[in-house]
């Protein structure tokens, strides 16, 4: 038996807790965690694709925080085992293509939002409620469970109406005084629709106070000339989990906001126009990233069964740069923009050796002429496809640019006689007269 006198109490305070919980998180990320939980739902009930009918609906006021999904509710046994746990439990049952799986998203997110909470679930056969007062909670240092205000597992819902329901009230002043703020809207608006781009082309639906978030689709310029790298690959951990990668790397409209490359762990973006070390900017062979490489884009799938083996931190933000999996393709992310950066490189060579920079150059128009596609419709091509500028046999002849001013009225009498119409044109007939006159014998 162990003697009480030698034991040092080591145990977590609940303030201390919710303090580290919540402080590395931004509130647009939590409510994305919360997101996340959705799509994981509507991942359980129709696997990977074709999200037709499922809706996630947020209510995002200065009053109160409100989610509500069709997508399956959660059972009774994942409530009570697993959902309000700190931390992934080891035995969880697994959802294929997780992305809520660190479990902690949904406590952070009710921490970070506010002190009341009402969380309600209905599946095909069961419904349960939750409530709960953060700042009660707190006080209890012991306890640590949360409790079922209302269970019924044998419940049968009518019309199938299955959901998921979670309302925070209470808000924190800073949250309310945020979510009171049309930029913080719209900026919300736009992370969401960026993080799940994957899913909303598939057919879910996200609305945000009653608004539909859009779907941008991933594109890519092609033509027969212009092709996009399109590389595949497998993974295989501990000779059973396999991971498949998608890499694709090409080019797309001039956009230096957009340019760089966008990763993503089971359709979630968790990396987004990256143009940092992180993705090989600025590393040995390539470049640090200037608006010269505005056009480029490059977009990496990391897909598995089993999330916890994918390259993303806890708050999906960003990359996990120590993952082996992450490294191993980083590689072949290098390999795949060497020859997008070097055709840029090309072009603007092309534009610098041009008196006249007005008019496209012979690049720029096949550039133009491309059409743009989306990433489903690009072809395997395991190497980024492109013209070379066509180098001149004969020496470059020097050129330089003449430029003066004269008055209108003049200049006209000059088009009149040279029956030309532009002051280019008048400049160069001018030019060549003088020549042909007093300089050649």
């Amino acid at each position: 038996m162990r003697d009480e006198s030698l034991r040092i109490d080591a145990s977590p305070t609940k303030d201390f807790f919710i303090y580290m919980l919540t402080k590395d998180i931004d509130l647009i990320r939590a409510i994305a965690d919360l997101v996340d939980n959705s799509v994981d739902g509507a991942r359980r009930i129709k696997g990977n694709t074709e999200y037709e009918g499922l809706v996630i609906r947020l209510e995002v006021l200065a009053t109160h925080f409100k989610i509500h999904d069709n997508c399956g509710g959660i059972p009774i046994e994942i409530a009570r085992k697993y959902a309000f746990r700190f931390g992934r439990v080891k035995g969880m049952p697994e959802t294929p293509y997780s992305i809520g799986q660190f479990g902690v998203g949904m406590k952070r997110a009710l921490f970070k939002l506010g002190n009341i909470f009402n969380i309600e679930s209905v599946t095909s056969t069961s419904k349960f409620s939750v409530e709960g007062n953060v700042q009660e909670w707190a006080k209890d240092k012991d306890n640590w469970d949360f409790i079922f205000s209302e269970l019924n597992e044998s419940f049968q819902p009518m019309n199938d109406q299955v959901y998921t329901s979670i309302i925070v009230t209470e808000l924190h002043t800073s949250v309310s005084e945020e979510f009171s703020l049309e930029n913080f809207q719209k900026r919300l608006s736009l992370e969401l629709e960026a993080a799940h781009q994957y899913s909303l082309n598939e057919g879910l639906i996200i609305t945000l106070n009653g608004i539909p978030l859009t779907f941008r689709p991933a594109q890519l310029l092609s033509s027969d000339e212009l092709k996009p790298a399109f590389v595949e690959k497998e993974i295989i951990i501990s000779g059973k989990v396999k991971i498949s990668i998608k890499i694709y790397v090409g080019l797309a409209k001039s956009d230096p906001q957009n340019a760089g490359w966008h990763v993503f762990c089971n359709g979630r973006l968790i990396l987004e126009a990256d143009r940092s070390r992180t993705t090989g900017w600025g590393d040995g062979s390539i470049p640090q990233f200037h608006n010269q490489f505005a056009r480029f884009r490059g977009y990496t799938f990391f897909d598995s069964d089993d999330a916890s083996l994918l390259p993303w931190t806890t708050t999906k933000s960003s990359v996990d740069t120590g993952s082996p999996v992450f490294r191993e393709v980083r590689l072949d992310m290098l390999t795949l923009m060497r020859p997008v950066i070097d055709f840029l490189n090309q072009m603007e060579r092309e534009r610098k050796g041009r008196d006249d920079n007005t008019d496209p150059t012979p690049l720029e128009l096949i550039i133009n002429e491309a059409k743009s596609v989306n990433l489903s419709d690009v072809g395997q091509t395991r190497a980024f496809i492109a013209p070379k500028l066509k180098t001149e046999s004969t020496p470059k002849i020097r050129m330089n640019k003449i430029q003066y001013s004269k008055p209108t009225e003049e200049i006209d009498r000059v088009k009149s006689v040279l029956k030309v119409s532009s002051l280019k044109e008048v400049g160069e007939e001018t030019f060549d007269y003088f020549l042909r006159m007093e300089c050649e014998d």
